[in-house]
């Protein structure tokens, strides 16, 4: 949240902590996507707050790592459940919900 804010406000040092953070979140991301075969990758919990200072860039690196053909449309979305996507998971692994 700190950082989020402080990147938010335009601190040179937060912005660069989410570029560099997203570049690594996108080459993930588009390895993972390569071997399971996914074309959309959900992200959630307390970092998917940060919104566009995370996906932006997320997005904008991916198209430099997602380069096969087949990766084409992958897409990378916030949690409609926002911070209790964990949670609500969590939950019906366990059989609640």
């Amino acid at each position: 949240k700190e950082l989020a804010d402080a990147a938010s406000a335009g601190d040179a040092l937060a912005l660069r902590a989410f570029e560099r953070g997203a570049r690594a979140l996108a080459a993930m991301i588009a390895s993972v996507a390569a071997v399971c075969d996914l074309d959309l990758v959900v992200i959630g919990g307390g970092v998917a707050k940060s919104g566009n200072l995370l996906f932006d860039p997320v997005r904008a690196a991916l198209a430099d790592h997602a380069r096969l053909d087949f990766l084409a449309g992958l897409r990378v979305e916030p949690a409609r459940l926002g911070g209790d996507a964990g949670l609500v998971g969590a939950a019906r692994l366990a059989g609640f919900g």
